[in-house]
């Protein structure tokens, strides 16, 4: 008879030891740390733990209560993120903006004093 007791592995719900449940058996006791618990539950809790999906149609989440709550606050601060990205990109283009308008006046303003001294030394050139 002994030959024919399935042990399934299981994961302690508090220390998270490996436990060898008696499948047959209706509790069990972590041999780590003394924890008692219903085979039948440490079994399925294993299973979803350690399961493999292969395949879903369709999958349902409750968002309600402090799910929704944790949900909300990552999303706000997700929108807080990119509007702070957001005005950093318009600030820096502003800047660059403002950068390029006085290198252009600048410019500007070398160019005409040349002219100016290209037309006053032309003028000189003549009278002398």
């Amino acid at each position: 008879m002994a030959e024919n007791i399935k042990m399934v592995p299981a994961s302690c719900t508090q220390c998270g030891g490996t436990v060898e449940v008696d499948a047959q058996s209706d509790k069990a006791v972590c041999p780590f740390c003394g924890t008692s618990f219903i085979v039948d539950r440490a079994i399925n809790n294993y299973n979803v733990e350690h399961a493999t999906i292969e395949h879903a149609d369709n999958v349902n989440i409750d968002m309600s209560g402090s799910v929704k709550t944790v949900l909300d606050f990552v999303g706000d601060q997700m929108n807080a993120g990119r509007e702070a990205r957001r005005e950093s990109r318009r600030i820096a283009a502003e800047k660059d903006k403002m950068m390029t308008m006085g290198f252009l006046k600048i410019f500007g303003i070398m160019f005409d004093a040349m002219m100016v001294f290209a037309v006053v030394a032309f003028i000189a050139m003549q009278f002398t």
